[in-house]
Order: structure tokens, then C-alpha cells, then sequence
């Protein structure tokens, strides 16, 4: 039967799933934590600082951008340290890179959403240089889990996990939990 014949063994499935998932979790989190983050320094743009110091939208963006970035850097950093992700480049990007989209999802659909004139308004009543540098802080927010590994230490005097993974490719940073009989026969051939 073509079904038990695969090389695969059902716990390395299940592992590859597990693995996923613990991706997917990590990356919503960092996106939700990010996310908050921005909708109240975005009230804060709103309701304080625009109308208190006389500020255009453009003008508001650019003051609260460095905001924007220190929050995802914080809520990066909480991540990493809280659920212990290990120093594996591949998993930090995946991480960062799905929070991403989660985050342009989020962005595009308010966007629509919100804006009364719809998309094409939106988009060309934006300020170059506010979107530019929005998108920069974007793109940061992304690659912000895989940056903090040049920031961390590879000691453990800071009390934090240490896995030693940094050098190593996704595959070989993941343990493998079973291999099947086939492919022991393969090396032994």
C-alpha cells in the first residue's frame, strides 16, 4: 500500500506541525503586542498631539515613528527572552516575516476600511516621506527578532537561554524525533 510506504515517519509530521504552529503563535503574539502598541500611540497622535501642538497628519507621523520603532523593539526583545526562541536566524525571520504580514493585513484593512474615499485616496494623499520611513519601521518590525541576535550575548551571565543554534541551518537546530527504518537501511546500503 502506497500508504505505508512513505520515508516519512508520523512523528516527524507531527513535529514539522508542532513546529509551525509554535511559529504561527509566536508571530501573532508579536503582531497583537505591536499592534496595541500602535493604536494607542496612534490615539495619542490623535487626540494629544495633533491638535495640542498644531501638527498636520505628516507632521504627527514623523514625531511618533521613533515611538513606533522603540515599542516593536521592546515587545521584540520580551518575545525573544519570554518564550526562549532560540538563536536560529530561520526561526527569527519566520517569526518576524509572518508577524509582518499579519501587520500589512492589519494596515491594509484599515485602511480600506476606515478611510471614507476609498483606497485610491488613501493612498495618494499619503505623505512620501511619512510613508517612506512607515514602511522603513515596517520593514524593522519584520526583521527586528533576526536583528536582536546581533545584540544578544552568546554568555548566559545574563541569566537568559543560551542554545548555541546560532551557526547552525533550521534542520540542524531542530532535533529530529524519529526516522524511519527505510532510511537507516539507505545509510547502512
Amino acid at each position: 500500500m502506497i500508504l505505508f510506504e512513505t520515508t516519512t515517519s508520523v512523528f516527524e509530521l507531527m513535529w514539522d506541525i508542532a513546529l509551525a504552529l509554535f511559529i504561527v503563535r509566536l508571530a501573532f503574539f508579536y503582531f497583537a503586542l505591536s499592534f496595541a502598541t500602535g493604536c494607542i500611540i496612534a490615539w495619542f497622535r490623535f487626540a494629544r498631539l495633533m491638535p495640542v501642538n498644531h501638527l498636520t497628519q505628516p507632521q504627527s507621523e514623523l514625531v511618533t515613528l521613533p515611538m513606533f520603532l522603540l515599542a516593536n523593539i521592546l515587545w521584540a526583545r520580551f518575545m525573544v527572552v519570554n518564550y526562549e526562541i532560540p538563536r536560529v536566524g530561520g526561526f527569527r525571520l519566520a517569526i518576524g516575516a509572518l508577524a509582518l504580514v499579519f501587520m500589512l493585513f492589519a494596515e491594509l484593512m484599515g485602511g480600506i476600511v476606515l478611510y471614507e474615499k476609498g483606497i485610491t485616496e488613501w493612498i495618494w494623499e499619503t505623505d512620501p516621506l511619512a510613508a517612506g520611513l512607515g514602511a522603513t519601521v515596517l520593514l524593522l518590525f519584520g526583521l527586528m527578532p533576526m536583528l536582536l541576535m546581533s545584540l544578544e550575548q552568546e554568555t548566559n551571565e545574563l541569566g537568559e537561554t543560551y542554545h548555541g543554534h546560532e551557526k547552525k541551518p533550521v534542520t540542524a537546530a531542530v532535533p529530529t524525533v524519529a526516522v524511519s527504518a527505510k532510511e537507516n537501511e539507505k545509510k547502512t546500503n
